[in-house]
């Protein structure tokens, strides 16, 4: 079986106060082999992290973290609507298990401040690189050199073919996929299951390049196996590009693509009067077995992913 073996050496988030704009860093860096977790957080007093919806603090315990993930590792998964996951794509279908063979956890948010919606924004995979960390959401590896033992179709043009015996560099990062889900924050929480937010976001902002293509690994196993396997018909809804400030007015989002969580009002005050709004979230990190990149190769690779959050009004 396929699998990618990780490490989570450090998941962080981290509150940075600017004015009275809320950012938020979840920051993952995964390697081969499972050598641990750690998780602090800091926060201003605009918007506050937990792991449970029940103690918030500026920092939690790491102990706790690595606990969740211990014998963590990824497989190449593959979903359709970024809740029920398989192990299909080029594999045979089966059942796929959150902290087995994706990363899966739940956070809430929470804050008696304005701006009471969360958006994932600033996707900077395109700039950042794997040994230097940067402000933003990004998604990056060290990438892994391979030699073709065939000739196959890498894209949708003549120059795309990969000739056997041909050495290229291929990146786990163009095949990772990052599933936000929100969920109902019992008791606090009275919408319907049809409002909630959830979407898939692929950071590779590369649609070309995305689920379900007749190229990339798909044909590269199709020439090594000599099987017959249909490509899938039904394409997930998968964003590419996230929600931003309006210029004029950085405490508005432009759009709603990456609208993460609308924080719902609890009932509960804090001293100086004003009532706290919180809201529960999902996130799944996955690489996804239908993507034209998700070959053999990069399942050797070592990534690192950071999210930055960011609360404004729709």
């Amino acid at each position: 079986m396929k699998k990618l073996y990780i490490s989570v050496i450090t998941l962080s988030l981290m509150m940075m106060v600017f004015g009275t704009i809320t950012y938020a860093w979840i920051t993952i860096s995964t390697v081969n082999n499972i050598e641990g977790l750690s998780l602090s957080a800091s926060t201003g007093d605009e918007l506050q992290i937990s792991l449970d919806g029940f103690n918030f603090s500026q920092t939690l315990d790491s102990q706790t973290l690595e606990s969740l993930i211990e014998s963590q590792h990824l497989s190449d998964v593959t979903t359709d609507d970024g809740f029920e996951f398989y192990t299909g794509g080029l594999r045979a279908l089966g059942s796929a298990y959150p902290n087995q063979d994706y990363l899966s956890f739940e956070l809430w948010f929470r804050t008696d401040r304005k701006q009471r919606n969360v958006y994932l924004v600033n996707n900077v995979s395109d700039q950042a690189s794997y040994d230097v960390s940067i402000e933003g959401t990004y998604v990056v590896s060290r990438g892994v050199s391979w030699t073709s033992n065939l000739t196959f179709l890498n894209g949708m043009q003549a120059s795309d073919i990969i000739y056997s015996g041909q050495e290229d560099t291929y990146y786990a990062k163009n095949a990772v996929r990052i599933g936000f889900s929100e969920l109902l924050d019992e008791p606090y929480d009275q919408r319907e299951l049809y409002q909630l937010n959830h979407f898939i976001f692929d950071p590779s902002n590369d649609p070309i390049r995305g689920y379900g293509k007749s190229y990339g690994a798909y044909n590269y196993f199709i020439n090594m196996t000599n099987q017959n396997l249909s490509l899938p018909t039904d394409v997930p809804n998968t964003i590419y590009e996230l929600s931003r400030p309006l210029e004029d007015n950085p405490y508005v989002s432009n759009n709603q693509n990456s609208l993460v969580a609308n924080l719902q009002p609890t009932g509960l005050y804090n001293q100086e009067g004003q009532e706290v709004y919180q809201a529960k979230v999902m996130i799944n990190i996955w690489i996804e077995g239908w993507d034209a990149d998700a070959f053999d190769a990069v399942l050797k690779d070592f990534i690192k992913i950071q999210l930055q959050f960011r609360s404004m009004n729709s």
